[in-house]
């Protein structure tokens, strides 16, 4: 039985969901299910199940030495702390279903979950009502503007959708984008203190979006690296540019980045 069936509850409703250690998930078909097994388990899950919850760098390099993943999205190493805490405002950018946004809002966190695309936010929508008020969904992408646009869907169960245009996809979908220093405005936000960005290679429009809040709230980030090949140089310029008080941490294919008090 797998990691999530073994986690299967029933709701009031007798709908089924999975439970991850309070990170609520709805019942998904076996295609998401596998991705959830084979992709996000070790990005969102593994450190939570099998390592206590602890971020640090021994168990981060430990994953980096022997699993072939992307990596977690926390990293800590003394008095550098990326990682979500009870209280916390995050930004969800690329929340797909919300698994992420689930895990934060478990921690005792508020996750603003950004998803655009038509599909995985119907499935964002329910993770949403099985984790209450404090994860909200979002039925935008993050980037530099307000606009419309297009992005490309993905072949990879909706994972890997992308509004860096794609010319080897003919799948594709109209899409609402805002800026994260827009979406702090418009929310009225008093705090921003963790942003956690895995949207396919538009990293840099949405830290271009997100420089008065980086400037003014300097939250922890955690960042993908792997979709441009000049990621880790783009997005350090742009993070230390609107606030030169980051200290940047990198693994192969992420960044983590805080101002060390």
């Amino acid at each position: 039985m797998s990691f999530y069936k073994q986690r299967s509850k029933t709701n009031a409703s007798g709908l089924p969901y999975y439970d991850i250690y309070g990170a609520k998930l709805p019942n998904l078909d076996k295609d998401k299910l596998a991705t959830l097994e084979n992709y996000i388990f070790f990005e969102t899950f593994l450190i939570p199940a099998y390592m206590n919850d602890v971020y640090s760098k021994a168990n981060i390099d430990w994953m980096v030495r022997y699993i072939d993943v992307e990596g977690p999205y926390g990293y800590t190493d003394g008095d550098f702390d990326v990682t979500v805490k009870a209280g916390d405002v995050v930004i969800d950018a690329g929340s797909w279903i919300g698994d992420f946004a689930a895990y934060a809002v478990s921690k005792g966190a508020t996750a603003y979950a950004f998803e655009p695309t038509t599909e995985s936010y119907a499935i964002l929508q329910q993770t949403a009502q099985l984790n209450g008020e404090r994860l909200v969904p979002i039925s935008k992408g993050l980037s530099d503007r307000d606009d419309t646009i297009t992005l490309s869907l993905g072949d990879n169960n909706s994972i890997s959708n992308s509004i860096v245009i794609d010319s080897h996809t003919n799948n594709a979908e109209t899409i609402s984008i805002t800026s994260i220093d827009q979406f702090v405005k418009d929310r009225n936000l008093e705090r921003v203190d963790f942003i956690k960005a895995d949207i396919e290679g538009a990293e840099r429009d949405m830290l271009k979006g997100a420089r008065e809040t980086l400037k003014k709230f300097a939250p922890k980030l955690a960042i993908c690296t792997y979709h441009l090949p000049d990621d880790v140089g783009v997005l350090t310029h742009l993070i230390l540019e609107a606030n030169p008080d980051y200290k940047i941490v990198y693994l192969p294919k992420k960044l983590f980045a805080c101002v060390v008090k």
